[in-house]
């Protein structure tokens, strides 16, 4: 599941261009109907368990596991599966690590212009922060890669596959997919979204160069765990 982004493979493009109308349309109901499986609690109210805290991100590890799994099994059940997982290189790591140092480079920027504008994300300034453990930053961890994966394996390469699929170039599934993304943050208010948006065509940039799904997820990860580290 590691490959380039699909535009590189002209047997693709070839079949894109031979996909009926009822296929390009098939494509994107999948997709539609994928989003509110995989994503449903987004639309459930949460459970009674205090934010940020030790439950709270291990029911988080534990709910996006089971989003890869969801996801993968979908993949293989449509025909999008093209390799079977691995672990992740040395390479992979460094470049994890590049994608996680980008990432904070341009929070930090927008951090700065939000403090000049006077905007704040309404769900981080509103909640309480645990004190910090050992237990705390273990949890936070597990929690931060297993949604850095689950993020990344569906708005990186799933959705952007089956918009693909649907007769649209990698650049424009990939903007698609960044934009879902962004919206998919409505919780924290337009500014999150702004944000989210931002950091994942970002994400989708190192797609379009050539990064695997272990790159992206490991640095989306890392990200996450920075930013909940600090606030702590």
């Amino acid at each position: 599941m590691d490959e380039k982004p699909a535009d590189s493979n002209q047997t693709l493009v070839l079949e894109q261009k031979k996909k009926s109308p009822a296929e390009k349309s098939k494509a994107l109901f999948q997709l539609l109907i994928a989003y509110i499986v995989v994503w449903v609690d987004l639309f459930l109210p949460q459970p009674p368990i205090q934010a940020f805290s030790v439950l709270w991100f291990a029911f988080a590890a534990a709910k996006n596991c089971a989003r890869i799994i969801i996801v993968i099994f979908i993949m293989k059940k449509i025909g999008l599966a093209r390799r079977s997982f691995r672990l992740p290189g040395g390479k992979e790591l460094v470049d994890g690590l590049r994608v996680a140092t980008s990432a904070g480079l341009l929070a930090l920027g927008i951090a700065g212009l939000a403090y000049l504008l006077g905007a704040s994300n309404p769900l981080l300034a509103s909640l309480p922060m645990p004190a910090a453990s050992l237990l705390l930053y273990l949890v936070m961890a597990l929690s931060s890669v297993a949604i850095g994966y689950a993020e990344e394996l569906f708005f990186r390469i799933f959705a952007p596959r089956l918009l693909e699929t649907a007769g649209l170039s990698a650049l424009i599934a990939l903007l698609i997919s960044a934009l879902i993304f962004g919206l998919s943050h409505a919780s924290q208010g337009f500014f999150g979204i702004i944000v989210s948006t931002l950091i994942a065509l970002l994400f989708s940039f190192f797609r379009l160069r050539g990064k695997s799904l272990h790159a992206l997820a490991l640095g989306h990860a890392v990200y996450d765990f920075a930013i909940l580290a600090a606030l702590v």
